[in-house]
């Protein structure tokens, strides 16, 4: 699933090439995803002008003049560039063409993102993002984890609450518990106070290498920016999808763990 830092990769890949443009045509499916897409709501947008992109979490918000759309990429959604010309990737369901023939699409495979577009008013009071947390970059993540320090989940499932820290992700979940020496499915209220703020800085740390990689693309593919760029990341992973592997830091095995449906991943000898 894309997370935080490939969200922000997308967003800044997209600005440069598309802000300031006018959307001069729109092709969507009417296709069931986890929210959208109705191709009336979409065909609202032809003639504006797109004026920023926005990131709140793991959703992007594209402001136009009289209208915002809001997408969340799901499990294995991909918003790419491309002239209208070139060959449509399969589970395309929505092409946005702007004028000097650029097209914005959103793939999804599975289809668990979201493609919708509102009013800005009315997309302020959405309910998914009126439920966010901090945003682990640019907020108070040392506040929020205090907040949330008297929980009986397993720390690594409060990282992942997107009403505590919006935009954090399974794969830098268990990198920053990694660096806090922390083991991942430890009772969150087990884990001392004096302990959070070396987490919180581990998050911000590993979001930021992150970004600056240009997030992660693991061996099986998925995520590419807007020019379909992979990101480069995966190289710097200390645990994520190292199980069997010797750890870096003192060499015991980096152990899987299934829970709640996601794999954690932590060594036995580092984290506590």
């Amino acid at each position: 699933m894309p997370e935080l830092p490939e969200v922000e990769t997308v967003r800044r890949s997209l600005i440069p090439r598309l802000v300031g443009r006018r959307v001069a045509s729109v092709w969507a499916r009417p296709i069931k995803l986890r929210e959208g897409i109705v191709p009336s709501e979409w065909q609202r947008l032809v003639g504006m002008e797109l004026l920023t992109i926005e990131r709140t979490g793991k959703f992007l918000i594209a402001r136009f003049e009289r209208a915002s759309a809001l997408f969340h990429l799901g499990m294995s959604g991909r918003m790419t560039l491309a002239q209208p010309d070139n060959e449509l990737a399969p589970h395309t369901h929505l092409r946005l063409g702007f004028d000097g023939d650029l097209e914005l699409r959103f793939a999804d495979p599975r289809r668990f993102g979201a493609a919708i577009v509102r009013s800005p008013a009315t997309l302020a009071r959405h309910r998914s993002l009126q439920a966010l947390g901090v945003d682990p970059l640019t907020g108070d993540v040392e506040a929020a984890l205090l907040a949330s320090a008297r929980s009986r989940s397993p720390i690594r499932s409060v990282l992942l609450d997107q009403r505590v820290l919006a935009g954090l992700g399974n794969i830098y979940a268990n990198e920053a518990l990694h660096r806090a020496g922390i083991r991942p499915l430890r009772q969150m209220r087990t884990v001392g106070r004096v302990r959070l703020p070396a987490l919180a800085a581990a998050i911000r740390q590993v979001l930021t290498q992150a970004l600056e990689a240009g997030g992660t693309t693991l061996r099986d593919g998925g995520f590419v920016d807007a020019s379909g760029k992979d990101g480069a990341f995966a190289v710097q992973l200390a645990v994520y999808g190292r199980d069997g592997q010797a750890c870096e830091e003192c060499g015991a095995t980096i152990v899987r763990q299934m829970a709640t449906g996601r794999s954690a991943y932590f060594c036995p000898r580092c984290q506590r």
